[in-house]
């Protein structure tokens, strides 16, 4: 068995401390995994927060299904939501994981079209929300919604550019990430040695991702050669760098793709 690696990471006072830092006060937010948010979801924050009304969820409860077409933008101040998506022989699939700081949930209101995942909140969530008409009522108040929304939406659509030519290897370590950020503590203590055992044997963990055995362990190698992962046992790993495998569970690239998505 190899031993657990010492090191230097000490996370902040969890989601706590990301849920303080997006209500404002001329400080920066963080997003997803710790980083800073894009000037342009600052923006959007800005603009909206007086649309925006507290709103909970208890862990387990659907924030919205596949095929909804109600729509509602969150932003989400506590607690994890999971994005799930029907595979080919119908199995619910898990594609995201996403933290406090994300802004989501309004492509609905972008096409008028349905949602193309579910949402489920992982822990007892904390969010502000805005429903369709209340959004309605505030880009005729206020054009300059549309804009910081559309904008936000343009980065997200460049993040997934930037992905394209490697969509299999990143979608494979993506859904790993997710799955994995799925057994983190929600109110993380701190400690440097956080440990994380599959819950399952792998077959069926990567059965439960929609990916076979083999993938999940080439994602798993990955993210061990990319300084994420340390491989302690069989099935048991420690993460080094919470901040890369929240981003990389909530479907954004590596820090370093996403600099070079932002000069291109």
């Amino acid at each position: 068995m190899l031993e657990p690696i010492v090191v230097n990471y000490e996370p902040k006072d969890g989601e706590a401390a990301m849920r303080d830092q997006l209500h404002g006060d001329g400080r920066q937010t963080l997003g997803t995994g710790g980083e800073l948010l894009p000037e342009d979801v600052h923006r959007a924050l800005d603009v909206l927060s007086p649309c925006l009304r507290a709103w909970r969820c208890p862990a387990g409860r659907a924030l919205w299904t596949e095929g909804e077409h109600s729509g509602r933008l969150v932003v989400l101040d506590r607690g994890r939501v999971k994005i799930l998506r029907h595979g080919p022989e119908g199995r619910m699939l898990l594609m995201y994981v996403l933290g406090p700081g994300e802004v989501f949930g309004f492509l609905p209101f972008v096409d008028g079209g349905p949602y193309p995942a579910t949402a489920v909140a992982l822990d007892d969530v904390e969010a502000r929300v805005m429903g369709r008409t209340a959004l309605r009522d505030a880009l005729r108040d206020d054009p300059r919604i549309a804009l910081v929304l559309l904008q936000a939406l343009g980065r997200r659509l460049r993040e997934a550019f930037a992905r394209v030519e490697a969509l299999a290897e990143h979608d494979a370590v993506g859904r790993v990430a997710a799955g994995l950020a799925t057994l983190l503590p929600a109110e993380p203590r701190g400690d440097p040695l956080l440990l994380l055992q599959l819950p399952v044997p792998a077959y069926a963990f990567a059965a439960e991702l929609g990916i076979e055995a083999e993938t999940l362990s080439r994602a798993l190698r990955k993210l061990v050669a990319a300084g994420v992962l340390h491989r302690v046992a069989a099935g048991r790993y420690q993460v080094l760098d919470p901040p890369s495998l929240l981003r990389r569970a909530a479907g954004r690239p590596p820090a370093s793709d996403a600099k070079q998505s932002d000069r291109s």
